[in-house]
């Protein structure tokens, strides 16, 4: 009311002056209003950004099938494919690049990835082109073709577990038929050629419409922790640990000499050992018969090649800086650690250090300990 009698009491000038202003305000508005929307609408319908639009806003979705896969019976109830791609083109995991070798003069494609893998290719044309402003060329898009790769569904999953976890997609228990893979946990193939150890188990989950619920227990139905990688999730046997020799010997049903196995070995290996057939009959004891470890020794034996070791003599003390730490219990029955010693020599007249640094794998097999298995550290 106050502003409406100073505007009636202004000179007819001011009165001008004051709607004239208004005016230009306005046009102002409007025009800035014009210009903004301009710009959003070029800055959406340059090539990069436009794919980007069709992706995030559910238009490259409208078009997708139900029919597109079987879903899988882990998915959760009322699930629909389409509603899936929608959520996994927004997902902050989707990659949009350009494909240079599918794209041409007036055809440009564009790959769409989740995790490196390709699961769609776009390919875009101008129809038409139009000025904003007189000064933004803006062009419109069609897209004039498509390829999806949901093969296995917008989500799916390898993953290897020990034989006695079991694995739940969605708050369901996965079935044993879904295991498409049985074998060692590995590393330790050479242990259970006698033994039972646990093995893995592999499960391949395919068509699922949304990222699942994965959890995963142990033999004492606890939950255990994973990480997933490329659409892979392993999760290993946790095995007993424990650093030294003494903490072990209350896993293992004999206490024996690893040390001074390990030292016949390096000296063997050098043609140190005394006895037949260059000192094999000292080893056998520790070994199974015609296995691995065995297999190698008998061949080392008998090989000329053992002739020609460098000539050489053992210094006083012959080994020095040993150590056996690092046990790994795998069951009552094997165990396995890491051996260092260092075997001092002269060759050639020159001080030589032949460091022995291995990881040894054991059995108890016929009444004793028996080694099956060396690794290099």
């Amino acid at each position: 009311m106050k502003l409406g009698r100073k505007f009636r009491r202004l000179s007819p000038y001011k009165k001008g002056l004051v709607i004239f202003s208004s005016i230009l305000i306005i046009i102002s508005i409007a025009f800035l209003g014009y210009v903004y929307r301009s710009m959003v609408l070029y800055e959406r319908n340059l090539v990069d950004n436009y794919i980007k639009y069709l992706a995030t806003s559910g238009k490259l979705s409208e078009d997708i099938s139900e029919d597109l896969f079987v879903i899988s019976d882990y998915e959760k109830s009322n699930a629909k494919i389409s509603d899936g791609v929608k959520k996994l083109f927004k997902s902050e995991d989707l990659v949009i690049k350009k494909n240079s070798k599918e794209s041409s003069d007036d055809i440009y494609a564009y790959d769409l990835k989740i995790n490196d893998k390709v699961i769609s290719t776009v390919f875009l044309k101008s129809v038409n082109t139009y000025k904003k402003m007189a000064i933004l060329t803006i062009n419109e898009w069609e897209i004039v073709d498509s390829k999806n790769d949901f093969s296995n569904g917008l989500y799916n999953y390898e993953i290897t577990i020990p034989t006695d976890y079991e694995l739940y997609i969605n708050d369901k228990l996965v079935s044993d038929d879904d295991i498409t893979k049985e074998g060692d946990v590995e590393g330790l193939e050479r242990l259970t050629t006698y033994i039972e150890i646990d093995k893995n188990k592999t499960y391949e989950i395919n068509n699922l419409v949304y990222e699942p619920e994965i959890i995963i227990k142990d033999s004492d139905k606890l939950e255990v922790s994973y990480q997933t990688k490329d659409n892979k999730i392993e999760v290993k046997k946790e095995f007993i640990e424990v650093e030294n020799l003494e903490d072990a010997k209350k896993y293992l049903k004999e206490d024996f000499d690893i040390m001074s196995l390990a030292e016949k070995w390096s000296l063997f290996l050098t043609d140190d050992l005394s006895g037949s057939y260059h000192g094999f009959f000292q080893l056998t004891p520790y070994l199974i018969t015609d296995s691995y470890m065995y297999e190698m020794a008998y061949g080392w034996s008998h090989n000329v090649d053992i002739t020609f070791v460098s000539s050489h003599r053992l210094k006083n003390p012959v080994f020095t800086n040993e150590s056996i730490k690092n046990f790994i219990i795998y069951n009552d029955l094997a165990f396995s650690c890491e051996v260092y010693l260092e075997k001092n020599m002269v060759v050639s007249g020159k001080d030589k250090v032949d460091v022995m640094h291995d990881r040894l794998y054991f059995i108890y097999y016929d009444g004793s300990y028996k080694l099956v298995n060396m690794e290099s550290i």
